[in-house]
């Protein structure tokens, strides 16, 4: 009969086996998108269009790629649509400034959830390594998710708005700081710090022994 802490071990690895495969196929996907928008910008304005709608709420806009017709990427890169109040009209003048600004900003958010993965399955492979997670190395992984998880919600949140807004074709401002975006990040600092403190313990009492 398998003992509690061989048990514990198996599920680490299978977590960490997941959380790996997890992490390639997006971190493929978003090297995929990465190579395509740089594609896309050097493509002629003119396979470009958008259509804007005013509603109560503001501009409804849709944007436009004609230069991929069918096919995988086209299902992801053809059309883009923006809720109400986002763009204004002047927007309609920009419309591949519009598209490469909302493809980039999307792509750091994936690069961000791909990062935080990337120390997520770290954390699990090195517990299958060392047969204990408290370990500096984890303690910086969890401190690095923070950081990403930080990036992730800010960029989510302010980096289309503020390149629309420097351009003039955005509506909405954005936030130099945030605490909605501060506080999920804290909560990893803080993690790294109590597994930071388990490690001390664990060598203290390892060198009892």
């Amino acid at each position: 009969m398998k003992d509690e802490k061989t048990i514990m071990k198996e599920r680490c690895d299978v977590l960490g086996t997941g959380f790996s495969v997890i992490f390639w196929i997006i971190a493929a996907f978003e090297v995929l998108l990465l190579i395509s928008g740089i594609w896309v910008a050097f493509q002629p304005v003119s396979e470009f269009s958008a259509s804007l709608t005013d509603t109560p709420a503001g501009v409804l806009g849709i944007v436009r790629f004609s230069g991929l017709k069918e096919g995988f990427l086209a299902e992801f890169l053809s059309e883009m649509t923006f809720d109400p109040g986002i763009l204004n009209e002047a927007a309609g003048q920009a419309p591949k400034y519009v598209y490469l600004a909302n493809h980039f900003s999307n792509t750091a958010v994936g690069m961000g959830v791909a990062a935080f993965l990337w120390y997520l399955k770290e954390i699990f492979r090195n517990i299958k390594r060392f047969e204990t997670p408290f370990i500096k190395e984890n303690s910086r992984a969890i401190f690095r998710m923070g950081v990403a998880v930080m990036v992730i919600l800010a960029a989510r949140e302010n980096l289309f708005p503020f390149l629309t807004f420097i351009k003039g074709i955005g509506t909405q401002g954005f936030d130099v700081i945030n605490i909605y975006w501060i506080v999920p990040g804290s909560v990893f600092f803080c993690l790294s710090a109590v597994f930071d403190y388990g490690r001390v313990l664990q060598q203290e009492s390892d060198e009892t022994l």
